[in-house]
């Protein structure tokens, strides 16, 4: 759930520099597969793109996380990004998709 807990792990996280955007919704979508719902939704919540310390192509990690959107959706799981990068635009319209993000300037505009 939602709950006090959840805000507070959320208020709690800090960037490392290392964002394996793809291997982390690989791993939520299959979590998402032992749910007994029709309807899966995976919010990702980042603030940056796909990075990683030890990869030298910022596109090959982009290109994955693409791959790992693609393959949840013919598991049945629709993902949806809310990026805090002002400049997201670019790379989270080519992982999710057109209709399939949102990028909030200022993280105070968050509830």
């Amino acid at each position: 759930p939602y709950d006090a807990l959840a805000k507070a792990r959320l208020a709690g996280m800090q960037g490392q520099w290392s964002t394996r955007m793809g291997t982390a919704i690989r791993h939520a979508t299959a979590a998402l597969q032992a749910q007994r719902h029709r309807k899966k939704l995976l919010l990702v919540v980042t603030d940056g793109a796909p990075a990683d310390v030890d990869v030298r192509d910022p596109n090959h990690l982009r290109q994955d996380a693409k791959k790992a959107v693609e393959q949840a959706a013919r598991q049945g799981v629709t993902t949806f990004c809310m990026s805090l990068d002002p400049r997201a635009d670019p790379y989270v319209g080519h992982i999710f998709g057109a209709r399939h993000y949102l990028v909030l300037d200022r993280v105070e505009r968050l509830p």
